[in-house]
């Protein structure tokens, strides 16, 4: 599944500054938390998950983990 995911981040043209953060929304950390573990600003946090979700032409966190627990259920 991990490589699966990556596979996905690379083909949305991500960086990897938002690859990391891609995985540690998945994974339910808060912006907040992002924020605390990249040494960085809840805003910049933010500001790249906005990028990742317009990449991905997606709506936001529940449609990202969406994307991929969906080929989990089929």
């Amino acid at each position: 599944l991990g490589q699966m995911i990556d596979r996905q981040l690379t083909k949305w043209g991500l960086t990897a500054s938002e690859k990391e953060i891609a995985l540690l929304l998945l994974k339910g950390l808060s912006l907040k938390e992002i924020a605390s573990i990249r040494e960085t600003s809840e805003r910049t946090v933010r500001t790249q998950s906005l990028a990742i979700y317009q990449k991905a032409g997606i709506n936001g966190r529940a449609e990202l983990a969406a994307f991929f627990l969906e080929d989990l259920l089929v």
